[in-house]
C-alpha cells in the first residue's frame, strides 16, 4: 500500500501525465461535442462546406484517419526504440529509463492522444445519428486538422531526437537526474534536527529489523520513523543505505529500549513499513546510482570493443562536477536527535570516500594506462580537494592520488616519458591542495600526447 502511495504522489508529481490525462479527456468532450449534427453559418464558416458526407461515409473517413496516425506513430516508436536500444549497447543499459523520460516524442504524445480520442469520440457520436444525409461535416475538418497538428509536432520532436546521439546530451541526462536527487536529498535533510558527529550505541539485547520484501531500497521515510521510534521509546539503526538490495526477511537494521528487553513485534513491523522498497533501482533519492552509471559508460567506452577514451573522459567531466557539488554538503549517516541532544534515530548514508571510490573502480580497472582517463581522475581529486570544506575531504583526494599514481604503475604499463608526466602532474595536483588554490598550468597537458623519453635514442 504504501509503495502504490509513493508510485501515485511521483505519478502526480511529473506534469507529463497529467497533460496527457487532460488531453484524453479533453478529446473524448471535444469529438462528442462536433460529432453532432451542427451546420449552421457559424460552423460552416470556420469548418467550410467542402465536407459534405454521410453519416457513413464520415465514419469510414474518420477511421482511414485514425489508421493512418496509428501508423505512424507506430513507425515512430519503433525508430525510438532502435536508438534507445543502441544507446544502450553502447553506452550502458541502465541509460533506458533516463531515454524513456527525456525523449522530445514524449512531447507529442498528448497531442497525439487529443487526436485520437477525438476521433474515436467522433465516430461514436456520428453513428448515433438517425439522419443519414449527407450534410457538411465539420467534425471531418477538425479531425484534419488536429492530425496536421500533431505530425507538425512529431516532426519538429523527431529532429530533436536525433540530438540524443550525441554523448554529450545523454551524460547530461544523467548528470541533472543525478543533481535533483541530491536535491531531494538535502530538501529531506532539512526537516531533520541531525547530528553529523553524534552516534547510536544500542544494547546487546536490541531487536533485529527484518525487509518486509525483496527489493532494492529506494527511499527511507526518517520522518516517520522518528516518529514511531519516540512513541515507542526505542532507539533505531538502519544499517543498509538507499540502493542496496536485499531479500525479505533480511536484516536492515535493529531497534533497542533504553531499558532493554525485546522491542514490541508491531513497532517493529510499522519501523519496518517506512522502508519503500522497488523491484529496480531508481535514482529520484540515490545520486550513486547517476554516479554509478556515468562510471560504467567511462568504462565501457575504455573496453577493447570500443577504445573510445575521451567519451571516458568526458563521463569522468560530469562525475566531477557531481562530487564537486556533494564535496560541499553534509554527508555519512543521518542521526536525529531528541531535544536532549542524544541520537533517537541513526539511518546509513553514503559518505564521500564511498562516491569517489564508486566513481573510479571501475574506470582505473579499464584505463590504468590511459592519460586520457588518468588525466580525468586527477581532475576529480584536484576540485574535489579544493572545495571540501573539511581536512576528511582534502585527505581523500589525497588518497585519489596515491590510488592513480598506485594502479597506472601496476597495471598501467607506462613507459618512462608518460610516467614521468603523470608523476609530474600528480605533484601539481598535490601543492595545488596544499596551497588551497588551482595550479597555474592545469589546462596545458597537449605534451602527453608526446611525451619526452618514449622515443628512440
Amino acid at each position: 500500500m504504501r509503495m502504490a502511495a509513493r508510485r501515485l504522489r511521483k505519478l502526480l508529481r511529473e506534469p507529463f501525465w497529467l497533460v496527457l490525462i487532460g488531453c484524453l479527456i479533453g478529446g473524448l468532450i471535444l469529438g462528442t461535442l462536433v460529432g453532432r449534427e451542427t451546420s449552421d453559418e457559424i460552423t460552416e464558416a470556420v469548418f467550410g462546406r467542402a465536407w459534405r458526407k454521410t453519416p457513413e461515409e464520415t465514419r469510414g473517413f474518420l477511421m482511414t484517419l485514425l489508421g493512418l496516425q496509428l501508423t505512424v506513430m507506430t513507425i515512430v516508436v519503433m525508430l525510438d526504440a532502435s536508438m534507445i536500444q543502441s544507446a544502450a549497447n553502447q553506452y550502458s543499459p541502465r541509460l533506458v529509463p533516463y531515454y524513456l523520460k527525456k525523449v522530445p516524442f514524449r512531447k507529442a504524445l498528448p497531442m497525439f492522444a487529443l487526436s485520437t480520442t477525438y476521433i474515436l469520440a467522433a465516430v461514436r457520436e456520428v453513428g448515433l445519428g438517425a439522419d443519414q444525409a449527407a450534410r457538411p461535416r465539420p467534425v471531418m475538418s477538425g479531425a484534419v486538422i488536429l492530425v496536421l497538428v500533431a505530425f507538425l509536432l512529431l516532426t519538429v520532436t523527431m529532429i530533436r531526437t536525433y540530438r540524443f546521439l550525441r554523448v554529450e546530451r545523454v551524460l547530461a541526462l544523467v548528470r541533472a537526474a543525478t543533481f535533483d536527487a541530491i536535491g531531494r536529498r538535502e530538501a529531506k535533510m532539512r526537516r531533520l534536527t541531525l547530528d553529523p558527529a553524534g552516534t547510536l550505541a544500542l544494547s546487546a539485547d536490541a531487536s533485529a529489523l527484518t525487509a518486509p520484501a525483496s527489493g532494492y531500497l529506494v527511499d527511507v521515510d526518517v520522518r516517520r520513523i522518528e516518529r514511531i521510534a519516540r512513541r515507542a521509546d526505542v532507539r533505531v539503526r538502519i544499517s543498509r543505505a538507499v540502493g542496496d538490495y536485499f531479500d525479505a526477511g533480511e536484516v536492515v537494521g535493529w531497534a533497542g529500549r533504553d531499558a532493554g528487553g525485546p522491542v514490541d513485534a508491531r513497532a517493529a513491523r510499522r519501523l519496518t513499513a517506512a522502508l519503500s522498497m522497488a523491484p529496480v533501482r531508481e535514482a529520484d533519492l540515490d545520486p550513486a546510482y547517476g554516479i554509478r552509471i556515468l562510471a560504467d559508460v567511462a568504462a565501457r567506452a575504455l573496453s577493447d570493443s570500443y577504445n573510445d577514451s575521451y567519451t571516458a573522459r568526458q563521463a569522468l567531466q560530469q562525475i566531477r562536477s557531481i562530487l564537486r557539488h556533494l564535496a560541499r554538503e553534509p554527508l555519512g549517516d543521518w542521526n536525529v536527535t531528541d531535544r536532549d541532544g542524544r541520537v533517537r534515530v541513526s539511518v546509513m548514508a553514503t559518505q564521500l570516500r564511498e562516491y569517489i571510490s564508486l566513481s573510479v573502480e571501475a574506470p582505473l580497472r579499464f584505463g590504468a594506462g590511459d592519460p586520457e582517463l588518468l588525466a580525468g581522475i586527477l581532475e576529480i581529486a584536484l576540485e574535489v580537494g579544493l572545495v571540501a570544506p573539511d581536512a576528511e575531504g582534502r585527505a581523500t583526494a589525497h588518497q585519489l592520488i596515491n590510488r592513480v599514481l598506485e594502479d597506472s604503475m601496476e597495471y598501467g604499463d607506462l613507459r618512462n616519458g608518460r610516467l614521468k608526466r603523470l608523476l609530474a602532474e600528480a605533484d601539481l595536483v598535490r601543492a595545488s591542495l596544499e596551497d588551497d588554490a588551482p595550479r597555474p598550468d592545469r589546462h596545458a597537458r597537449s605534451d602527453w600526447a608526446l611525451p619526452s623519453g618514449d622515443g628512440p635514442a
